[in-house]
């Protein structure tokens, strides 16, 4: 069943905050419960797990409900924004696990992995780089999907009516320093890229990227896990090779490999920045670099 499209300001009656108080209530009582009748504690255990999950999904929920849209997220932070490109639909593809602090021994990492909440411990590219590129470039913002119920973590959207959402997004791209894409073929996200390589401006300040990879050189296994679930996995290098020549963006026809940044050069050739990233500064600092490179040559650095 298709979602009803709304648009504006996400808002939604769903009282988040008492589901997860009654499932936390509910739980603490079933484990009480074989201690007084005659209730299996297996079946007690499985049945809080459960109730965990409830509560833990309306907790996030919540959290999300309260992220501010870009229309708030401009106002506070005037820095031209990082716009960010994806497929609706494809949304929910993970990045990378939750980026642990750098500090940590190993015993410390496996102590804040088992720590995490599943609605947590994974991120979307959106969500990795967010905070980062928030420092350090501007501020992340994107067109919404006007099905989604609540903000995602991630770029802070702007749902804008079907009759209108075009020229929004030209507008977005001639006030963005950059923008960043993540590929998954489809005909919206063509439009918007042969959008940004029409622009003469903005053709050179796209940036694509490969996923990260461990030292053992595979992915995560939770990230590979609900990525084949959820059937979101990264599209093929082959393919967004030749969805991305078809706009006119010539790619490396060999894979750079996990943890890749990408640019492009004012005809639209691909040039890799960087290799073997696995944190959010190491996919940040290239574009940072890149962008620093491309601003004193027009000589209009931003104040950042």
């Amino acid at each position: 069943m298709a979602r009803r499209a709304t648009f504006g300001p996400r808002r939604t009656r769903v009282p988040y905050a008492v589901i997860a108080a009654l499932a936390c209530l509910a739980g603490l009582g079933l484990l009480l419960l074989p201690l007084f009748v005659s209730f299996p504690w297996g079946s007690a255990v499985r049945l809080v797990m459960v109730l965990g999950t409830v509560g833990a999904w309306a907790t996030w929920s919540g959290q999300r409900r309260n992220y501010p849209d870009a229309v708030t997220i401009r106002e506070q932070d005037p820095r031209p924004p990082v716009l960010f490109l994806r497929t609706f639909g494809k949304e929910s593809s993970y990045f990378s696990r939750r980026e642990l602090p750098s500090h940590l021994t190993r015993a410390q990492r496996l102590k804040a992995r088992l720590g995490e909440q599943y609605f947590e411990s994974l991120k979307t590219l959106e969500a990795f780089v967010r905070s980062e590129l928030g420092e350090r470039v501007g501020p992340l913002v994107a067109l919404g999907d006007p099905t989604d119920r609540l903000p995602r973590d991630g770029a802070a959207r702007m749902w804008v009516d079907y009759g209108v959402w075009r020229d929004e997004f030209r507008r977005q791209i001639a006030d963005a320093r950059c923008v960043i894409a993540e590929i998954h073929v489809s005909p919206g996200l063509a439009w918007e890229l042969a959008e940004v390589f029409g622009s003469e401006h903005r053709r050179s300040r796209l940036f694509v990227f490969t996923p990260p990879r461990a030292a053992n050189g595979r992915a995560s296994f939770a990230v590979s896990v609900n990525n084949r679930l959820l059937r979101q996995r990264p599209e093929s290098w082959e393919k967004t090779v030749e969805f991305m020549a078809e706009i006119g963006y010539v790619l490396p026809a060999e894979s750079p490999g996990p943890g890749a940044v990408i640019g492009f050069t004012p005809a639209g050739a691909g040039v890799v920045l960087a290799t073997a990233a696995t944190t959010a500064a190491g996919f940040v600092t290239p574009i940072v670099e890149a962008l620093a490179v491309m601003e004193a040559r027009r000589g209009n650095t931003p104040d950042i």
